[in-house]
């Protein structure tokens, strides 16, 4: 694979998208911060289940440490080190501090984590996989012809 896709593959505003249409979805109408890390929490753990079977759990937890690491550079505050008894999964760390932040600001940064995780996803086992992953664990972030393509 070439550096430059690697490079342009995470982060890219697609796949923000699709994540911030998944996470639309499942907060619904309720507001807040909380509800927002929630939401994110849930996406998370539907692309998990989906992505588990094809890269392991090991491979799932490794792809989100790896988020983690590159997205804190933008959001520090998402490298909390304090209350780490109450994670008991590679994202509840992100969760935890998405529920700490403005809503605005949170939705700003778990669009990113997951733009950056479905980036390093295509890097890791192709867009064509990928796609088909996200449709199983975001069906309702695929609603429009755009998305479709993706």
């Amino acid at each position: 694979m070439e550096p430059s896709r690697a490079v342009t593959d995470i982060g890219n505003p697609t796949w923000r998208q699709l994540a911030l249409k998944a996470l639309a979805h499942r907060a619904g109408a309720t507001q807040g911060a909380g509800a927002f890390a929630a939401a994110a929490q849930r996406a998370y753990d539907d692309l998990a289940r989906v992505s588990a079977p094809l890269i392991g759990q090991v491979g799932v937890d490794t792809l989100t440490g790896r988020t983690l690491y590159l997205v804190q550079q933008q959001y520090p505050w998402l490298l909390h080190t304090r209350e780490p008894d109450r994670w008991t999964g590679p994202f509840n760390q992100i969760a935890f501090c998405l529920e700490q932040q403005d809503p605005a600001v949170a939705a700003e940064a778990a669009g990113a984590v997951f733009a950056t995780l479905t980036g390093l996803l295509v890097n890791f086992i192709g867009q064509p996989i990928t796609t088909r992953v996200l449709r199983e664990a975001w069906p309702d972030a695929f609603t429009d012809a755009r998305t479709e393509e993706t």
